[in-house]
């Protein structure tokens, strides 16, 4: 009879230590998920800077839209500009070889100097969206910087939930290795 209570003692020491190891695993898995939640939440956190910084992005690729428009002004400016050459070299050449041209002359220099004027006013709005579009360019680049370092810090991140979820499966495998009754053992107990 003292056999009999030999083994049941036995059984109920493994069956204590099956209890303990069954907390200790459930204490660990709660450990871990809690781990995991609080590096999604930063993830997610990090994703909402990204959205925020995106905006100033957006609005800075505005100024590159009216890159057409200032191609369009720096065409007309060039076809106005063409011309003027020829008539200057006329103008020179009849004002030198006569004098009773010089009304024709001078109506013809109110008229390069309009156009001259609107040449200039041309060059004054190439110069604002010039201005505009390296502004937009420059809030790209910052804006791309920010988005590049929070990037590689969720790539860390990531990297570590990888970690922790290895770690987590090699050592549910120990557990499971060490509890009775387990037909075949996980080869991830190291």
């Amino acid at each position: 009879m003292s056999h009999r209570w030999r083994l049941a003692g036995g059984e109920w020491g493994q069956a204590s230590f099956s209890v303990v190891a069954t907390l200790a695993a459930v204490l660990l898995a709660g450990v871990l998920v809690n781990r995991v939640a609080w590096t999604a939440e930063s993830i997610n956190k990090k994703a909402e800077r990204i959205a925020r910084t995106a905006t100033p992005i957006n609005e800075a690729t505005d100024a590159v839209l009216n890159l057409d428009r200032t191609n369009e002004l720096g065409s007309s400016i060039l076809a106005t500009a063409e011309p003027l050459q020829g008539k200057l070299a006329e103008i020179v050449r009849l004002a030198q070889s006569v004098d009773g041209l010089a009304i024709s002359i001078n109506n013809s220099a109110t008229t390069v100097d309009g156009v001259a004027k609107s040449i200039n006013s041309d060059a004054v709005g190439i110069l604002q969206t010039a201005r505009s579009i390296d502004q937009g360019v420059k809030t790209i680049i910052a804006g791309l910087n920010t988005t590049l370092g929070i990037v590689t810090s969720v790539k860390g991140d990531s990297g570590n939930i990888l970690t922790q979820a290895q770690t987590a499966h090699r050592l549910a495998a120990c557990i499971d290795q060490g509890l009775i009754g387990t037909s075949a053992p996980d080869n991830h107990c190291r």
